[in-house]
């Protein structure tokens, strides 16, 4: 479904003078290899800084086509471009779900809301219709499709701006940071809705870059890490979190069970390799004819 191909990207600057130049300005991409199998939920992580919201630009064609800046190499949705495919078309293939509730939404009810994007697409009405009852259903905000967006949680605008995009039903999802800037309740309700996304009929594919490791230790099928502009890392949770001092060095989140089966494995010996609560509640149990403490 995705293929990025040697991708390299920086973003242009401006001198004194008002003039764009880049030829300084350090790669925000270099050199990005990356497949995405159709279906394929992948976990981005890293530090701030390191190329995830630019990746995330790149695979509709935001960038270069928005942004401009110099770019190398390519990337592939299905059998389109994204440096040749219009960003309107890219829309319909891929779409785009960003940190801040507000900026998803246009400040109008949220059945208007989710009906925008299909509305610019001249889709039917009548399957217009069809489709934002199926995307407001998917992410649990049927009931609320009568209500002004402005009035909506920080969790339920988050749910609406995924409806909305589910509405033009793109192939791909990305996800830059969903919840970061939600309370827990906001968290919960989303993770449940990618969950969700996960169990439907539509295969859909999912990129989500996420800073809490533990929601990609337990939605992800792969995680790729990020550090300056270079995939340094790309595995499986159980794989990538199960050794995570390499991660931790590099100012990555793991999950906090992972960061105490690798402070048990050096001061005990152990080999412990858990990402998820009740993993490690399982590895930890004493044995049977074992008692506590020993």
């Amino acid at each position: 479904m995705i293929r990025v191909e040697n991708l390299h990207f920086r973003y242009p600057a401006f001198d004194p003078s008002g003039d764009e130049t880049d030829e300084n300005q350090p790669w925000a991409l270099n050199g990005i290899d990356l497949h995405v199998a159709e279906g394929e939920l992948l976990g981005v992580c890293g530090t701030t800084g390191s190329g995830k919201s630019t990746l995330c630009m790149a695979l509709n064609g935001l960038v270069p086509q928005q942004t401009s800046g110099t770019i190398r190499g390519d990337v592939w949705i299905g059998e389109l471009n994204t440096k040749r495919t219009p960003v309107a078309r890219m829309a319909t293939r891929v779409g785009i779900v960003f940190q801040d509730p507000e900026a998803n939404l246009l400040g109008l009810t949220v059945e208007d809301e989710v009906a925008f994007g299909p509305e610019n697409l001249a889709v039917d009405p009548r399957e217009i219709g069809e489709r934002v009852a199926w995307a407001l259903d998917v992410v649990g905000m049927s009931e609320h499709r009568d209500r002004p967006a402005p009035q909506l949680s920080g969790g339920q605008k988050q749910r609406v701006g995924i409806a909305a995009v589910l509405a033009m039903m793109p192939r791909v999802i990305v996800l830059d940071e969903p919840t970061a800037e939600l309370d827990p309740i906001g968290r919960r309700e989303i993770t449940a809705v990618i969950a969700g996304l996960r169990q439907r009929e539509q295969r859909i594919t999912v990129i989500m870059v996420e800073s809490d490791a533990s929601v990609l230790a337990r939605l992800a099928d792969r995680v790729a890490v990020l550090d300056e502009g270079r995939i340094v890392a790309l595995d499986t949770p159980g794989a990538l979190y199960g050794s995570p001092l390499a991660l931790m060095e590099r100012g990555v989140a793991v999950p906090a069970v992972s960061e105490i089966a690798a402070g048990l494995n050096r001061r005990l010996g152990t080999r412990f390799a858990f990402t998820e609560l009740r993993g490690a509640a399982r590895a930890l149990a004493p044995s049977e004819g074992v008692a506590p403490g020993e």
